[in-house]
């Protein structure tokens, strides 16, 4: 075993899952206000409701 390392300091931070790392990118390209009545809010606030009924 000598050699090997085990890095258990993820107080701050972690590695993101694939998936997490995808949603976000998704996500952020979505740059429009959620709570207007147009196409791009109505894109936005659906992202919004999936990620709160994922989680």
């Amino acid at each position: 075993m000598a050699g090997i390392r085990a890095y258990l300091d993820y107080n701050a931070s972690a590695p993101l899952l694939a998936a997490a790392r995808e949603a976000m990118v998704v996500a952020l390209d979505v740059a429009a206000n959620p709570s207007s009545v147009h196409a791009e809010g109505r894109a936005a606030r659906r992202l919004i409701e999936t990620a709160r009924r994922d989680v």
